[in-house]
């Protein structure tokens, strides 16, 4: 819920800026002006660099050789009072007869979202007295946490430079409104000011944030030379990481299944400024066919769940179903995934923040993939091309807005996937296609359509449908949105549709 919180709020005020959200309460203590971060670099485009805390709490005075400390000249200032409502409602029956603005019985998902973290605070570090403190001094490259960092070289050393803190005491609640007849469920998170100190519990799931709680935070990256001196990157272009004596940009680790694979070198913190595909920039206002070509060999991998035995494949969709009103886990199991993917062991504190059944979810995911979480290891080798595919869609699925997320998994229980296969893969360089294909029957009904249309718009795409047409264009700043929609759509069609 917290994380949710978080991250549904720079959504709204800091898209495509510096700022990043705290994913846990633990971590927010660990936020403080000048605490020592890892940027880990992700393996796709859309996927925005993970910030790591030092499990011992590191700051830049301890990693200093001198062991000198630095004392930083705080401003704090008032940054905003937030307050946001949005709610979106899915109504319809088994026979797909769908609105969203009419009452058809049969079953509904109701998906609500009501923030107001009060007023907030912003504390920053004085940039020029830090750098005048820190004149020619050294960071200690023997120190574990450094020589740690080293072993990969795509991780950067970051320090804290903002963060945004809460001025007083705020509850988050969360609940589910669900009817199953429909198969459409969302979840709801509130999260409200807390003036008297009084908690008011009910079936919901609450948690209590107390005043001065880091929520988000910004981040310096360091270039660090070989001998030690270091160097704060203070324009955008410039970038942190470790003096290479090879001309090679960027080196990848060993890992089980990427030893090959470059990294993108998208560097943005949310997903709005810079959206590329191997270096080309997603063009706005464009027809949906422009991605066609240029995603065509990162979705190659979903062929491998034509070869699943269908049960199996079955099994791995409806499970991915049910979570996807739960971003978290989501988020969690992606984390689990890229992990194995990188030859790297599983940390399973990621999905002991889970609780049931969302846990034993993604424990049985893990096993159907082909990992065994016990022995921590493989079954066997050919299941490295099913994680690889499991890895791209799980990673497209952990961008996607909650919004977006929860629409699409009540498109998927009504049997949409066809037609939202169909409206990414047959348009037209114009961006249209006829409203009387066979694939694009189930859109005609205008409740059906509109609720399609809203999943489009929540990844920066415009739907719009005539008497003979149904034309698809990306918005101006479209952002890695429109690959993540097509990402999730292509692997969840290969999940469902009949083999081949």
């Amino acid at each position: 819920m917290f994380a949710k919180a978080t991250r549904n709020f720079l959504r709204d005020i800091d898209a495509g800026g510096e700022l990043i959200s705290v994913s846990s309460l633990n971590d927010s203590d660990k936020a403080q002006l000048l605490s020592v971060v890892t940027k880990k670099r992700r393996f796709w485009c859309w996927k925005k660099p993970r910030y790591q805390f030092s499990s011992c709490a590191c700051l830049l005075s301890d990693i200093l050789t001198d062991g000198n400390s630095v004392n930083p000249v705080v401003i704090e200032s008032e940054f905003a009072k937030y307050q946001e409502t949005c709610a979106d409602v899915i109504q319809g029956n088994m026979d797909a007869e769908i609105g969203i603005f009419h009452g058809n019985a049969g079953g509904s998902g109701h998906i609500e979202r009501q923030f107001s973290f009060g007023t907030l605070r912003k504390q920053e570090v004085d940039m020029q007295h830090l750098m005048k403190d820190v004149q020619d001094r050294i960071i200690n490259s023997h120190h574990p946490f450094i020589q740690q960092l080293r072993e990969n070289k795509n991780d950067v050393l970051c320090i804290v430079k903002e963060k945004i803190v809460t001025t007083q005491k705020c509850i988050i609640s969360e609940h589910t409104q669900t009817e199953e007849k429909c198969g459409v469920k969302a979840k709801t998170v509130k999260v409200t000011v807390n003036e008297n100190g009084n908690v008011t519990k009910d079936d919901k799931t609450v948690l209590e944030i107390p005043a001065s709680t880091t929520i988000a935070f910004a981040v310096m990256e360091l270039f660090l030379k070989c001998d030690g001196h270091f160097e704060f990157c203070l324009l955008s272009e410039k970038q942190g990481g470790f003096e290479k004596e090879t001309s090679e940009k960027h080196q990848h680790t060993a890992s089980v299944l990427y030893d090959t694979l470059p990294l993108f070198d998208w560097d943005v913190v949310d997903d709005v400024r810079g959206a590329s595909v191997d270096g080309k920039a997603l063009p706005g206002n464009a027809a949906l066919s422009v991605l066609k070509q240029d995603i065509l060999e990162l979705t190659k991998p979903f062929v491998v769940f034509q070869e699943l035995a269908e049960t199996r494949r079955e099994e791995i969709y409806n499970l991915l179903c049910e979570i996807l009103d739960d971003g978290n886990t989501v988020t969690q199991l992606q984390a689990v995934v890229e992990e194995i993917c990188l030859g790297h062991r599983p940390s399973l504190t990621f999905l002991d923040e889970l609780k049931s059944p969302r846990k034993e979810q993604a424990q049985k995911i893990l096993y159907l993939i082909g990992y065994d979480i016990q022995n921590e290891k493989l079954l066997e080798p050919s299941n490295k091309d099913l994680l690889e595919a499991i890895h791209i869609l799980i990673s497209a699925l952990d961008e996607m807005p909650d919004s977006a997320m929860a629409i699409f998994g009540g498109c998927c229980k009504l049997h949409l996937l066809p037609a939202l296969s169909a409206l990414t893969n047959i348009t037209s360089d114009e961006g249209l296609c006829s409203r009387t294909g066979p694939l694009l029957s189930d859109l005609i009904d205008q409740g059906t359509f509109q609720i399609v249309q809203r999943l489009f718009s929540l990844s920066n795409i415009r739907l719009d449908m005539n008497e003979k047409e149904i034309s698809a264009a990306i918005t101006q700043e479209p952002g890695f949105l429109p690959l993540v929609l097509y990402f999730s759509v292509s692997g969840f069609h290969s999940l469902k549709k009949n083999k081949i």
